[in-house]
């Protein structure tokens, strides 16, 4: 009997050479999807960049950033965008336009009057911009797939490439892009450094300090943030690995862990600091003419902020920090406080503490709080049903901190002014969105339905293009309504003058019909080939002739449809009714005049020609405001430029009832507008003194 031979082991598969090539396939596929994506974003955002006229900072912020590279003369706007603009204006150094300056209005006079290309000052800018752009939906990639795993990455980049707003700020030269790559990015390293400091995760930590220094003064917002991410990693008590060159260890403890952090912490002090000074030279003194010397700050500044412009003022005195740099906090201290503020038909001084969620509810696709909910239910889900589901919770809190702080540091201020200020939350918004991804198996039907939703948000945003920056959701009635909701940087900045060219030239051939444009913005009509008698708008008018309404077409910006920046601000009211009237009144009188030069000489004689102008320059302002307010009553305009420009055809018939009629609208204003307006009313209303005849009495006063 033949004893059995012992069995022979099967063959293993030679894992090595397959493994390799099976793993550079799945990375080769990945990268090639993100490309793919971050493609579609480009392309999206390049469209509107090449399209869209220039918006409301764009002129200053090329032209700033321009002078500092070429002279740096850091007198003008310091602090506030110093990275964008440095960034965006480095193809110049190429191409070397025409730049004299600094001086007042070096925006306009750089793109305008120096002989240089608008369009191609803007196309560089804007594509240096968009690789910031591209550069944010990597990381928000990157930032979920390590969270939650390769389909969350999937979705938190198609939300993000998806995102109107995203795009439109991808295409525009403002410090907003910036600013959110580099918070977002700054959570991200801090998070990571807080688990692993290695030589790459505390040089990324640390690039990311400078580049917070230098994007925007809500940078600093990373520093609560940092401060909230270090002690629920002192809390979740795990230790902590250290490998920096040759020194290797494991930090246990928690006091010893609080030391390492202090010491990390002072380390991106002194480079957010140390950032600071190198763009400005390493030099105190703001003007780079020899022999010029420091000067005083004297902006104006509301007692509010107080301690903040103390403590700035004691750096300057110090020399802790660059004078340019102080002048510009000082600066935005003294202009940001209490702007005019529109929401959803109101108006007020100031702002809201609602303002924010109200304008994150009426701007953000209905698919995004959707995925939201999702993703909260899977976390949820995971947390209470499934051993170990705290693990699904704890990679998403630096997005949570970044997300709640800085919201609730928005709420409290009163620059409610745009959307775009709390642009920097919606990437962690991606990241949250995408634990939706926890809830389904990688196949079958939930799959599918997260999906549609992908492919929902991202038809919205492509049927859109470009006006992405006009974006408001079926919850809010869709762009079509969005002046109705918010204005200024949330739907109108000045963007849209090559469309309403665009629409002249279809809809008005040859000039036919006299065009009358109120224009909030900074890009230049004449330079857009746009004939038109131009209406009161945010910036002085250059020409100040007399001139009547006719019929025609009418072209008003949404910001100035709902009167903010304008002196009639706000709804029509009895105040505002009696100044329109009194000028009126005493114009009516001059122009009775016409052809008596006696009659004429004494009126001369009482106010002089000055005097004549202004009642004329303040009659101008207060007539389209209640043109304004009638149009506001009279319904939806008939047709809209990237929903930021509204077009009316007004007849003689509608310009009478507008101006002669009932005022359309007399509300009592508040408390706090008498007490401002009030005043200035009694002020501007001196009259001309006249008999029955209309023969001139005298003066009123002087």
């Amino acid at each position: 009997m033949s004893t059995p031979s012992p069995a022979v082991p099967a063959p293993t598969p030679a894992r090595g050479a397959c493994w390799w090539l099976g793993g550079n396939l799945r990375s080769a596929a990945r990268g090639l999807g993100v490309a793919l994506l971050l493609g579609v974003y480009a392309v999206l955002a390049d469209g509107a960049a090449t399209t869209k006229g220039v918006s409301f900072d764009e002129g200053l912020q090329l032209a700033v950033g321009y002078n500092v590279w070429r002279t740096g003369d850091h007198r003008a706007e310091g602090a506030n965008g110093d990275l964008v603009k440095r960034w965006a204006t480095l193809p110049f150094l190429l191409w070397r336009p025409r730049l004299i300056g600094p001086e007042d209005q070096m925006g306009r006079i750089f793109l305008f009057e120096q002989g240089n290309s608008p369009e191609q000052l803007l196309r560089q800018g804007r594509r240096m911009v968009l690789l910031l752009g591209v550069l944010t939906g990597g990381l928000v990639f990157w930032a979920a797939r390590q969270a939650l795993g390769g389909a969350a990455g999937w979705i938190a980049l198609t939300l993000y490439v998806s995102s109107p707003h995203l795009v439109a700020f991808g295409a525009i030269v403002s410090t907003d892009m910036s600013v959110t790559l580099a918070l977002f990015g700054g959570t991200v390293a801090v998070w990571a450094l807080l688990h692993r400091v290695t030589v790459a995760s505390l040089g990324w930590s640390l690039c990311s300090a400078g580049l917070l220094a230098l994007a925007k003064l809500s940078g600093l917002i990373i520093l609560p943030v940092a401060a909230v991410l270090v002690m629920v990693r002192l809390a979740a008590g795990r230790p902590l690995p250290v490998r920096i060159g040759p020194l290797s260890a494991l930090v246990r403890g928690r006091r010893a862990q609080a030391g390492v952090f202090v010491g990390l912490g002072l380390a991106h002090l002194a480079v957010g600091w140390a950032a600071i000074w190198a763009h400005y030279g390493f030099r105190f003194v703001a003007d780079p003419r020899p022999g010029a010397t420091a000067v005083a700050v004297g902006f104006p500044l509301p007692p509010e902020t107080g301690g903040l412009v103390r403590l700035v003022e004691g750096l300057r005195r110090a020399r802790w920090l660059p004078e340019g740099y102080c002048r510009g906090v000082e600066w935005l201290l003294s202009t940001t406080d209490r702007l005019p503020g529109f929401m959803a038909g109101q108006a007020k001084l100031g702002g809201w503490p609602e303002f924010f969620p109200y304008a994150i509810w009426v701007k953000t696709q209905p698919a995004l709080f959707l995925f939201l909910a999702l993703g909260g239910a899977a976390v949820w889900w995971r947390r209470r049903l499934l051993p170990g589901g705290s693990r699904v919770f704890y990679p998403l809190i630096p997005q949570i901190a970044l997300v709640v702080i800085y919201l609730g540091i928005a709420v409290t201020e009163d620059i409610n002014i745009g959307h775009r200020h709390v642009l920097p939350i919606y990437p962690s918004l991606f990241v949250l969105g995408s634990a939706a991804s926890c809830l389904v198996p990688r196949w079958g039907w939930g799959a599918a339905g997260i999906g549609l939703l992908l492919g929902w948000r991202l038809l919205e945003t492509v049927s859109l293009r470009p006006d992405f920056l006009a974006y408001f959701g079926p919850q809010a009635g869709g762009p079509r309504a969005g002046y109705r909701h918010l204005v200024d940087s949330s739907l109108d900045w000045g963007m849209d003058l090559p469309g309403l060219r665009r629409w002249l030239d279809v809809n008005n051939p040859r000039g036919k019909e006299p065009v009358f444009l109120a224009y909030f913005g900074t890009d230049s009509p004449r330079h857009r080939g746009i004939k038109c008698i131009r209406l009161p708008g945010f910036r002085p008018r250059r020409e100040r002739a007399v001139y009547a309404l006719a019929p025609g077409i009418y072209a008003i910006s949404a910001t100035l449809l709902q009167g903010a920046y304008l002196p009639a601000f706000g709804p029509w009211n009895p105040i505002y009714e009696r100044i329109y009237q009194r000028r009126a009144r005493n114009l009516r009188l001059f122009e009775s005049t016409a052809g008596q030069p006696e009659r004429r000489a004494e009126l001369l004689r009482q106010k002089p020609a000055s005097f004549w102008q202004q009642e004329f320059h303040t009659y101008d302002y207060f007539r389209f405001g209640r043109l304004c307010a009638w149009l506001r009553r009279s319904g939806r305009p008939p047709e809209q430029v990237g929903h930021s420009i509204l077009i009316w055809r007004l007849t003689f018939a509608d310009l009478q009832a507008a101006l002669e009629g009932p005022p359309p609208e007399l509300e009592v204003p508040p408390e706090e507008w008498q007490r401002v307006m009030g005043p200035r009313a009694g002020q501007s209303e001196e009259g001309i003194r006249i008999d029955g005849a209309g023969n001139v009495l005298g003066a009123k006063g002087r």
